[in-house]
């Protein structure tokens, strides 16, 4: 129930998060996709070695099924492949979800105070099959 209620108050501002996939787009980007919720970036301590991102940047989040203690684990890396954390874990349970049936997800920073936490905006896609 709980992740339900998280999944559905972040679903609410998908209409207000459009304008950064125009955004986007405008900038060349190939992504567009559905905003889904607003996160942020957790354990950033772990990862000291990682520049924070700018503003606007896309980042990509990556399943980590295999952290034991969170199975639902969706870890936020830079282009680059640099790990920047995790999503935390009340964002993750839906998401990792739709993640593990096919869809794809990334996540475009928002302003922040420049520290430890860095806001995002989490957008969905759908992968389609171009074989069949």
């Amino acid at each position: 129930p709980m992740e339900r209620r998280s999944f559905l108050a972040g679903a609410g501002g998908a209409l207000a998060s459009l304008p950064l996939a125009a955004a986007a787009m405008a900038a060349g980007e190939p992504k567009a996709g559905i905003g889904l919720l607003r996160s942020y970036v957790a354990n950033r301590d772990q990862f000291p070695q990682a520049r924070l991102p700018e503003v606007n940047e896309i980042l990509r989040l990556r399943r980590r099924p295999d952290r034991s203690f969170d199975p639902t684990s969706i870890a936020v890396e830079k282009r680059d492949g640099s790990q920047l954390g995790y999503l935390p874990p009340a964002s993750t349970g839906m998401l990792a979800a739709l993640l593990d049936n096919g869809f794809n997800a990334y996540a475009v920073t928002l302003g922040g105070d420049g520290h430890s936490e860095v806001p995002l905006q989490v957008y969905l896609e759908k992968a389609f099959d171009r074989t069949a």
